[in-house]
C-alpha cells in the first residue's frame, strides 16, 4: 500500500507549486513529489488492486469525491499484491 505526494492535480500554476516544494527541500525529511509514471514504478512486481493508482479520495468507498478539497487530489494511492 502506498500513498505519495504528486504535482499532478495541484490547483496552482506550476511556478507556485515549485515554490511550495522548495520550502520543504532543506528540512530533515524533505518533501519529494513524483508524477504518475515515477510513482507507478514502486509497484513493479506487484499486481495492482482496483481501482489502481488513483487520487486518494478515489479509494474511499463512501462520500462524494466532487466535494473533496482540491488538494486531496494532488497525490496518488495504490495497493498492490505480490505477484
Amino acid at each position: 500500500m502506498l500513498t505519495h505526494a504528486a504535482y499532478d492535480g495541484i490547483p496552482l500554476p506550476q511556478e507556485q507549486v515549485s515554490g511550495v516544494v522548495g520550502l520543504y527541500k532543506d528540512i530533515r525529511n524533505p518533501l519529494v513529489m513524483r508524477g504518475r509514471e515515477a510513482t507507478t514504478r514502486f509497484f513493479d512486481g506487484f499486481e495492482m488492486i482496483d481501482p489502481g493508482l488513483v487520487p486518494p479520495p478515489n479509494w474511499r468507498p463512501d462520500g462524494s469525491i466532487c466535494q473533496e478539497e482540491p488538494y486531496a487530489f494532488s497525490g496518488f494511492a495504490g495497493v498492490g499484491r505480490k505477484a
